[in-house]
């Protein structure tokens, strides 16, 4: 799990307190987090950065955390989305998601998820195959 940890999140939260708080209880669990509160700022780091797993708030000023999922997929379609919120219902929009937590989660279900997404997210390892001749090839795992 050490190699998930230094992975880059984008958090998203119009809420500064927050995001602060977030912010920090991911990077004391050794993940390294860009933290911003606009919509349009979010979009603009997803293009510059390497980003690996995006963590979005439904409530969002100017448009909805499944508003902007919907442009951030446009960009990066292989980003995993994170959608959290505050509210009881299932937000609208959901399905541009890959998942969705409350924000009453308590901290090891939602450290479990991002774990769960980072983990899917991953490349497909390659190992070497030998072949009749003796000879090593590449192939991906799962498949020949």
């Amino acid at each position: 799990m050490a190699e998930l940890l230094d992975q880059m999140i984008l958090l998203v939260d119009d809420d500064q307190t927050g995001r602060s708080v977030r912010k920090l209880v991911l990077e004391s669990h050794g993940h390294r987090v860009l933290a911003v509160g606009e919509g349009e700022v979010a979009l603009r780091i997803l293009q510059e950065q390497p980003i690996r797993l995006i963590i979005l708030d439904y409530f969002l000023d100017g448009m909805s955390g499944t508003e902007l999922a919907t442009k951030m997929r446009g960009l990066k379609p292989q980003v995993p989305i994170l959608l959290l919120s505050g509210s009881a219902d299932v937000p609208d929009g959901i399905e541009c998601v890959d998942d969705y937590l409350s924000k009453l989660e308590p901290v090891t279900v939602i450290e479990d998820k991002i774990a769960e997404l980072l983990q899917r997210s991953q490349p497909p390892k390659i190992s070497p195959q030998h072949t009749v001749d003796g000879r090593n090839r590449a192939l991906k795992h799962g498949g020949g």
